[in-house]
């Protein structure tokens, strides 16, 4: 038969050994796990009370919420209709009494217009020179009294 080395077997041993620590541990840790879940089950439950709590508490301010936006759309609704209205009134108030307010407006140009034709026929007066002489004054006046006959 052949022969296995020794070395072979010694590394087998330091390897079941070490299998065998490994389990240990494996079997350590798996209880320490079980005992940690054990422990957090409570809480998890007391959180999961809590989060259901606040899914009733946010659903309850939804709800309130709603009835508010719509309260406050009916509202808006009602005071865009009063202003349409209020809208519609000042337009047909406008309506009548427009003419009035035109013809206030022509006249107040028409007044203008003449004190500005007034005003430039006085300073082209004042503007003009003085006769030369005074024959040539008395021909400005005969003109003068035959447009005015």
């Amino acid at each position: 038969m052949t022969d296995i080395p020794s070395w072979v077997v010694n590394l087998a041993g330091v390897f079941f050994l070490v299998q065998i620590v490994m389990s240990l541990c494996l079997i350590y840790l798996i209880f320490r796990v079980v005992a940690m879940v054990k422990e957090v089950g409570p809480k998890v439950e007391e959180i999961s009370t809590k989060v259901k709590d606040i899914g009733d508490k946010v659903e309850a301010l939804t709800e309130s919420v709603k009835s508010t936006a719509d309260t406050v759309g009916a509202r808006a609704k009602s005071i865009s209709g009063s202003a349409e209205a209020i809208a519609q009134t000042a337009a047909t108030s406008f309506e009548r009494f427009s003419p009035y307010v035109v013809a206030i407006l022509s006249a107040l140009r028409i007044i203008r217009a003449v004190q500005e034709f007034r005003s430039a026929s006085q300073s082209h007066v004042k503007k003009k020179a003085p006769a030369a002489s005074t024959e040539e004054a008395a021909a400005f006046a005969k003109v003068d009294r035959k447009g005015s006959k």
